[in-house]
C-alpha cells in the first residue's frame, strides 16, 4: 500500500512538471528587430508624453507597473514583454527609458495589440 501510494505521488510530480514545461512555452510569432524610443504608455497614450526630459517620470511610471513600449520613428508602438514567463517589459527596459534602443524578439499581434517578448536589447 506504501509502496502504490509513493508509486502514485511520482508519477503525479511528474506529470504535473510536465505540464509546467509546456505552459511556459515559447511565444508564437515572427523574429523582429526594431528600432525606437522607450516609453512608460500610460504618459505616452494620455499625452504624448516621451523624451530625456521625460525619463523620469518614464522611470518612476515603469517602476509602478504601468506597461512599457517602443515607438518606432514612422509612430508605430509596440508594447515590450520579457521573454520569461510572465516576466514584464520592466525587467528588460527600465534601464533603457526615454532612450533609443534596438530590440529583438518575437513580435505577436491580436485583436490590433503588438507584443514583442524582448529577447535582446542593443
Amino acid at each position: 500500500m506504501k509502496t502504490r501510494f509513493i508509486y502514485v505521488m511520482v508519477v503525479l510530480a511528474a506529470v504535473l512538471g510536465l505540464r509546467g514545461m509546456f505552459a511556459s512555452a515559447d511565444p508564437k510569432g515572427d523574429a523582429v528587430t526594431l528600432k525606437g524610443e522607450v516609453v512608460d504608455l500610460w504618459c505616452y497614450l494620455e499625452g504624448g508624453d516621451h523624451g530625456a526630459e521625460h525619463k523620469q517620470c518614464a522611470i518612476s511610471c515603469a517602476k509602478a507597473g504601468n506597461p512599457i513600449g517602443l515607438v518606432t520613428d514612422k509612430g508605430d508602438i509596440y508594447v515590450m514583454m520579457g521573454m520569461k514567463d510572465h516576466q514584464p517589459g520592466k525587467e528588460v527596459l527600465i534601464d533603457k527609458m526615454a532612450e533609443t534602443v534596438t530590440v529583438e524578439g518575437t513580435l505577436v499581434k491580436k485583436g490590433g495589440i503588438q507584443v514583442v517578448y524582448v529577447t535582446a536589447v542593443k
